[in-house]
Order: C-alpha cells, then structure tokens, then sequence
C-alpha cells in the first residue's frame, strides 16, 4: 500500500550503497511481517463466535497444565505453596466441570452458566453465543465427542487431584523418600501424557468449527513463508539489486496484500488520520450499497446517523491513539435504510507511527431485531401479569363485599365472628396482591409495608373488646415473593386477630410486632400483654377454625414455631426466606404460559 511504498522509497532511493540496502530489505521484511500479522488479528476477530471455545478450551489446556507444574514442583521442593496453587487450578477445571454439566440439564440456569463462564476468565462477549451455540448444536456428533472427552479428562484430573492429596500427606508424615518422589513423579507425568492425549482429541472435534479460520491461516503463513524465502534469496545472493528490482518486490508484496484485503469475507475498508475513507471492499459495497470509489474520500458523518457522530468520533480518535475498539452503531445504506452494525477500529501502525484506521464490520441488523421482539414480548407479558394481579385484587374485593352484604342481611348474633374474620381473611390476601399491583415486579413485595396494611385494616375492623390497644412496630425490610407471601399474610391476619381480640382486655393493651431477616431466615414475633392463651392451648392440636388455618400455613411455610405464655401470649415464627433462582425460575414459568 501507499504507506508501505512511501517508507520504502525514503529508507532506499537516496542510498544505494550495501550496507543500507541491506539494512533496507530488513525493512522491507519487517514491516510485511507486521502488516501480514495485523491481517491474521483482523481475520481471526471476525470469528468471535468460536473464539469463545477456543478460550474455553485454553483457559482448561492451562489449568491442566498448571496442576502438573504445581505438583511435580511441590515434590521437588515440598513447598506447600505449589499445593495450594494445584488446588486453585482444580478447583477452576471443577467450574468448567461445572459449566458442562449445568449445560446437560433439560433447563438450563442461563444465569448461572453466565457467573461460572465469567470466573473462568471467557470473554463476556462470547458468553451468550457460547450457550447458544451449545444448545442447539450440542447433539451433534462433534458435541457429543468432545463432552465425552472433557468427562473423560475430569476423571483424570480428579486422579490427579487424589495424587496430590496422598503427596501432601506423604510430605506431611515425613515418608518422601526419593524412590516415592520419582515414582509419584512419574505417575504425574503419566497422567499428564494422558491429558494430552485427550487435549489433541479435543482439539481435533472442534477443529470442524474452525476450518474457515485454518485456511485463512494457512494462507498468510504460506504468503510469509513466500516473501521470507524470496527476500532471504535476494539478501544472500544479490546485494546490489537496482532501485526498479526493489519496487518489483514491494509492488508484489502490496498484491498479496490486497488479496487478503479484497478477499476478506468481512466487510472491511481503512482510514486515513483525518477519518477520509482510502479503500473498502467488495463486502462492504454489497453491505451499504456503494461503491469503493463513490465512498472514497467520505468521512463517517456521510454513513452514520446525526445522533450518533459524536460517539463515533470519539471512537475514532481512540483508535488514533493506538486503542483496538469494537462498539455498535447504525448504518446508513445507499436506499436511505439503516443497518444494526458492530465496527471495530484497529490502528495502522508503521514504523511506530499510526498511519491511519482500520475497520472491520460485522452486520448484527438480525440479532438487534430479536433483541427487540423478546423486549417486545417481556413488555407485553409483563402487562398481562400485571393485569392478572389486578383482577385476582378485584375478585377478592368483589368476593369481601358479597360476604360483608351476606353479613348485613343476617343477625348480628350470627355474623358477629364468622363472617368478619373470613372478609378479614379475603383482604389479608388481596392485600399481597395489591402491593405486587404498586410494585414494578411481580416476583415479590415488602412484608414491613404489607404488615402496617394488614394491621390497619384490623383496626378498623374493631376487634378489640375494650379500648384500643397501642401497637409497637419493629419491622426490618424484607422481600418476600408471592408464594411466601400470601401464607405469610393469611398467617399474621389470624394471629394479629387474636391479639387484638384478647389482648385488649389489660388497662393498657400493648401489641408488638416485630419482622426481621438474618442470613436468609425470617423471624416473625406477635406479642400482647393480655391474659394470654387457655392452659391446655396447643397449637399442633387447635380447636378453632383460625388456629387450624395457623397450624396448616406453618406447614406450608416449613416454619418452626414458639409459643410463649408469660405475661401475655407470644407467638414466634421462623422459616427460611426462598431461594431467589427458584423464585425467579417459577416467575419464569407463569410468564411463559
């Protein structure tokens, strides 16, 4: 190219004695090395999809390696620090071992996939694809032979592990003779021999994925081993070619070099430092709609869209800094329509110098649009839930006000506990459901806020005998979700009832509520200063309707219980708070149909 042409011609016109041209071709060489190994980068970056497995897989040949280094030096030397470093690549190929088998499962934790991925070092990028990719192609005949092979090596590894382990307490019970150090040494190497055995099987299974990549390899090898073998020939044989023999060479090389520009099969085009376009290729034209000599000389601001020019610069000028990027804009095409686009600038660097940009585009229009439709249809399950959850509040509060009309047409004898409770019981549920409705999720509510509803709306009930009692909160935040959450509700409605019933009837009634949460258990606490329980009350054998309900929520909620009767009756509940990937996975499935 231009670049290359111009620097050459500096470096040998003006001085055509040996020694220069010498240092010359050395040049020449130089700097065809470095432009062919920029295009190698170019073309091994456009395949981010198998760069995931291919990091995958040498973060795993690494760790692998690393456990033999670490043990046989740890029997060299005894030093319990190569032990623990064994330890800690094991314990990374047992979070790969991880991955692969929560990736078997018939439903996979996405997000849990996503965490371990990430502390085994992938690149976050590749993370989605890498799941994707396995998913719909993991019944594949290359899939189902490399997973045999990963559970073929953990089960050397875990060999491996176990030799470790027996040369600790080897070391540690002072028997290490060197006959035992050569021999466990020995059986390291053998398991080692065996894990490379299975890393080349491995390789190989995958190696069907990467073939596209192999040949664009191949080829710029084989162009390097070309230019080197005709530049070394010309080096020892002639030292004194002419000036026209040295641009032949140079113009050949720009040909090969074009080559592997023009064919590239992503769309790829370079930049000046002031962000005019030089060139672009046959990709690119078919990308956008221009052509290369249409688009010459045009700076970003004629292909991208107005609100996104300064973003883009900024890009641009990162690059210019010597900066690799990759970052997503829109296109503009040549019938006016945009395209969904992920760009990554690379910097031309010449002789330390960066003589301009280059820029790889890779079209995302397809997975932007089903991007889209899935936050399409979120938004739109996610009403529908929502208008679930009003509707249940509705038909709760329709059901409440046909109970209370039922109540009004009854004597008062007969409806003076029975019905009230039960409306009682009907609002302490649509109550969790009105919360949910105020909320911008539907996976779970603040117990603290729904318990201040709960006993507010028995206060109005007035189910106190005599004056009013005092209530003391003491309430933590604590997120429940909605399974927890209406059992929750149902079992402090018809304990509160109780209190407020019975434990007014002291001069100065008191009722105590305290809610608090510690490493995910949840304590529940209803207390009065009344006359307490009956003597003979047991609560795993009640006689009224609420305490029965009581009995049965706690089972639900797997809560153990404890009942005071000092100075008033003390109920104390405590369970542990649900698991959050349950709870999601079944907000999950309620979304889903």
């Amino acid at each position: 190219m231009k670049d290359i042409k111009n620097l050459i011609k500096k470096s040998s016109i003006n001085k055509l004695n040996v020694d220069k041209k010498v240092v010359s071709i050395l040049l020449v060489f130089l700097i065809l090395v470095s432009t062919l190994l920029i295009s190698i980068v170019v073309s091994t970056n456009s395949l981010s999809a198998l760069r995931g497995f291919a990091s995958f897989q040498t973060n795993w040949t690494s760790a692998r390696k690393d456990v033999t280094f670490q043990l046989v030096n740890y029997l060299r030397t005894q030093d319990h620090t190569f032990k623990e470093n064994m330890d800690s690549s094991i314990f990374l190929i047992q979070e790969m071992e991880h991955i692969r088998v929560e990736l078997m499962k018939v439903n996979t934790d996405r997000e849990l996939v996503v965490e371990l991925l990430e502390k085994t070092h992938s690149v976050p990028d590749d993370i989605g694809r890498m799941i994707t990719t396995f998913e719909n192609f993991h019944e594949f005949s290359e899939f189902r032979e490399t997973i045999a092979l990963s559970i073929e090596s953990d089960s050397i590894i875990i060999d491996m592990e176990i030799l470790g382990n027996t040369a600790e307490r080897i070391i540690n019970e002072g028997k290490l003779t060197p006959e035992v150090q050569e021999s466990l040494i020995s059986e390291v190497i053998a398991l080692d021999d065996k894990l490379t055995q299975m890393q080349f099987r491995l390789s190989r299974s995958l190696a069907i994925g990467t073939d596209l990549l192999n040949m664009v390899i191949v080829i710029v090898i084989i162009s390097l081993v070309i230019i080197s073998i005709v530049i070394g020939a010309i080096f020892s044989l002639r030292f004194l070619r002419s000036v026209r023999k040295w641009s032949e060479e140079i113009e050949l090389s720009e040909q090969k070099y074009r080559s592997l520009f023009d064919q590239n099969p992503n769309a790829v085009f370079s930049v000046s430092p002031v962000g005019k376009l030089i060139n672009a290729n046959k990709v690119l034209e078919g990308l956008i709609g221009y052509t290369a000599e249409e688009m010459k000389n045009s700076t970003f601001r004629r292909f991208v869209d107005k609100s996104q020019v300064k973003r883009v610069r900024n890009y641009f000028l990162l690059a210019l800094r010597g900066r690799s990027l990759t970052y997503e804009t829109n296109i503009l095409k040549n019938d006016g329509s945009y395209l969904y686009a992920e760009v990554t600038n690379l910097p031309i660097i010449v002789d330390g110098e960066i003589t301009g940009i280059y820029g790889v585009i890779n079209d995302i229009t397809h997975r932007k649009e089903a991007e889209q439709r899935i936050k399409d249809q979120l938004v739109e399950k996610t009403y529908l839930l929502s208008e679930v959850h009003d509707r249940v509040k509705n038909n709760l509060a329709l059901v409440s006000t046909l109970v209370q009309l039922q109540q009004n047409e009854m004597e008062k004898e007969s409806r003076s506990n029975g019905f009230v409770s039960t409306v009682s019981r009907i609002r302490s549920m649509a109550l969790v459901h009105e919360r949910l409705y105020q909320n911008e999720t539907f996976s779970s509510i603040r117990m603290d806020e729904y318990i201040q509803d709960l006993i507010e709306n028995i206060q109005s009930k007035g189910y106190q005998k005599t004056s009013k009692p005092e209530v003391e909160l003491n309430t933590s935040p604590v997120s429940l979700s909605i399974e927890q959450a209406i059992p929750t509700g149902l079992l402090l409605n018809e304990v509160l009832i109780n209190a407020f019933k019975y434990g007014s009837d002291s001069l100065k009634p008191v009722i105590i509520v305290s809610l608090t949460e510690h490493e995910g258990e949840v304590t529940i606490k209803v207390a009065d200063n009344g006359p307490g329980l009956p003597k003979n009350f047991e609560l795993d054998r009640p006689e009224t309707l609420g305490f029965k309900l009581v009995s049965v929520l706690l089972k639900q909620l797997k809560a153990g219980f404890t009942i005071n009767n000092d100075n008033g009756a003390t109920f104390i509940f405590r369970y542990k708070i649900q698991n959050p990937v349950t709870s999601k996975r079944s907000m999950k499935q309620r979304l889903a149909n």
